[in-house]
């Protein structure tokens, strides 16, 4: 029978005692009036449960002086289906613990402290582990030994959440009572989780629990598929040592931990998996893909380089997946220049294979239809035709409208780049004409030359003019010419891109020779090597930012050639000729292409 009516609340003054922990009041309340400590709070907690949530380390004495006379508190559940032992394992009270479950054994012969769950199917153990609380949790499984049994609502064990918050010693203790589960969410045992958090919980389950090296979750992976994922050395070490067979668990998409491991780039840990089962990076994935496929779909260059240097990996390198691709295709379509030029510098590589639709790899790179990585492509397809791939017989001018670019496309991308232009412009314009009106030196204050500038006689100081005015002419011209790139004509739109980009130089080299000789000109007379390795710095930019410009990322037609002899080298440079006539202008730079070049007639 419940002893609180509906409407039965507590008294305020009992709620506050309790909350200050104000021992002496509580005890003044309860002589004046006993049932004072009756009633519930909004969330249905009684006396018993705010007393055992409390940052306060009752005495024994305490508890029973005040609480024996209200046994039946510890079986009341507030609207979350807790009861006060829940809240006691929650916050690590001891004596607090130890007096619920006492209290449990005097009302009650036998003690079932399993059945006492909350509204997330917690049991005072699954507190008890998820905090951290040793001492608490062996005095609970002392009690009840059931408890180890329980899972909650969803399917976590005590042992799976000791173990997920790397609770050793509560791990060890529970792993003596043979009953206690180690089931976890989503199939998952305590296994998978120790292996992302600590080395000795999964050496402790390994050897009270064998079987868990094997045991999978709803993905089908397994504790070294956690591992693999992580990066770690010692873990893998022990679970292949434990049971080496796990290396060929695949999980629901054929993933083996050799795949897992190269997706992520741990060429340890492949190192690891290969010297305990050599014959693991022959597994495939469902789609057919080795571990060399999966590292170079996820751009890790530090794999494909590892692979590279081990000759045992050979077969790799030229095999193909279920659609026929080989790793250079798969490179092709991640284009990824760093792993394709790698690829192409080894001899091994057949850079002529076709996939099962009969496309090369330089069909898939000339097949890209995504303008914002065109010229990568378009770079892309120069390193395959030098290294000797191929277009699969076709009709090339049929290829070439494949390229076509809509105009509206097109303009689009014109519009963007006269953005940028008329941004950089319009800055240098402002500087510029700021700085002729804030003269170096300053003015001179009296005098027949009043208002005039004092360092005007100087050299330096009529090139620091002559320089800024250059500078904002430039930038105004270059802001005129940016009116005229949002025509339709294609040639309007070429020529006023390329002639602003010109004048763009200028106005940039104006700007910088203008602070150079500033700056030379007031520091100077105070500081003569300071003043010139300014200017020297500040001259500086434009090769700087030439050079940025026009330096490759990588040289991979030169790196490419020297492993070919002379012959193939003269049919590979015949080769890229014919893919510079094949490319459309959509795939250059072609606001930069010189009038009367080999372009004009070709895409007119």
């Amino acid at each position: 029978m419940d002893p609180y009516g509906p409407d039965e609340t507590m008294d305020p003054r009992i709620y506050r005692a309790l909350k200050k922990a104000d021992i002496f009041s509580l005890k003044m309340l309860l002589q004046e009036n006993p049932s004072r400590l009756h009633g519930l709070t909004a969330q249905k907690n009684t006396a018993l449960h705010i007393a055992a949530g409390l940052d306060y380390n009752w005495s024994v004495p305490e508890i029973h002086q005040i609480f024996d006379s209200h046994l039946y508190f510890q079986f009341v559940a507030n609207k979350r289906g807790e009861t006060p032992l829940h809240c006691a394992a929650r916050a690590g009270k001891i004596f607090m613990v130890n007096f619920l479950i006492g209290s449990a054994r005097k009302s009650d012969g036998q003690i079932h402290l399993h059945e006492m769950k909350n509204e997330r199917g917690d049991t005072p153990l699954h507190e008890a582990a998820r905090n951290g609380h040793l001492r608490i949790a062996y005095e609970l499984m002392k009690a009840d030994e059931a408890l180890g049994e329980e899972i909650n609502n969803q399917g976590e064990s005590a042992v799976f959440l000791a173990a997920e918050r790397g609770a050793e010693e509560i791990v060890r203790m529970l792993l003596q009572f043979p009953s206690s589960a180690v089931e976890g969410p989503k199939r998952q045992t305590a296994l998978h989780a120790a292996v992302c958090r600590n080395y000795e919980i999964a050496r402790l389950l390994l050897q009270a629990r064998p079987a868990l090296g094997q045991t999978v979750d709803a993905t089908g992976s397994s504790p070294l598929h956690y591992a693999a994922s992580i990066g770690g050395h010692k873990m893998i070490e022990l679970l292949l040592h434990h049971d080496f067979s796990a290396a060929y668990l695949s999980d629901t998409d054929g993933l083996s931990p050799i795949h897992v491991a190269a997706s992520m780039g741990y060429t340890d840990i492949i190192t690891e998996l290969i010297r305990h089962c050599p014959d693991v990076a022959e597994l495939t994935n469902k789609k057919g893909r080795n571990f060399l496929h999966v590292a170079i779909e996820n751009k890790r260059l530090k794999v494909v380089k590892y692979v590279l240097s081990d000759p045992a990996l050979d077969q790799l390198l030229n095999e193909p997946d279920h659609d026929g691709n080989t790793p250079l295709h798969l490179a092709t379509n991640s284009r990824n220049l760093e792993i394709l030029h790698l690829l192409l510098s080894d001899k091994r590589i057949d850079t002529r294979s076709r996939n099962y639709k009969g496309l090369t790899t330089l069909d898939l790179a000339s097949s890209c239809t995504d303008s914002s990585t065109r010229l990568r492509m378009h770079k892309i397809m120069k390193q395959l035709a030098s290294a000797g791939s191929e277009f699969s017989p076709q009709r090339m001018d049929l290829m070439r409208k494949k390229f076509c670019r809509e105009k509206t496309e097109e303009i689009n991308r014109y519009r963007a780049l006269a953005n940028n232009l008329a941004i950089v412009a319009v800055l240098i314009a402002t500087v510029t004409f700021a700085a002729a009106f804030t003269m170096p030196g300053g003015y001179e204050n009296d005098g027949p030359n009043r208002g005039m500038a004092i360092l005007a006689k100087k050299a330096v100081f009529k090139a620091f003019l002559i320089s800024d005015a250059i500078a904002m002419v430039s930038s105004i011209i270059v802001t005129c010419l940016l009116i005229y790139t949002g025509s339709f004509d294609h040639d309007v739109r070429l020529h006023s891109i390329s002639i602003a980009l010109k004048f763009m130089w200028v106005a940039l080299g104006g700007m910088v020779v203008a602070f150079a000789m500033g700056t030379y000109a007031v520091v100077a007379s105070a500081c003569k090597w300071l003043s010139i390795l300014i200017c020297f710095m500040a001259c500086s930019v434009p090769f700087v930012a030439w050079i940025i410009k026009c330096w490759p990322k990588f040289d991979s037609l030169k790196m490419v050639k020297a492993t070919r002899n002379h012959e193939k080298k003269r049919k590979e440079t015949a080769r890229s000729r014919i893919v510079d006539l094949q490319m459309p202008n959509s795939m250059i730079v072609d606001f930069e292409t010189p009038s009367g070049s080999k372009y004009d007639s070709i895409y007119s």
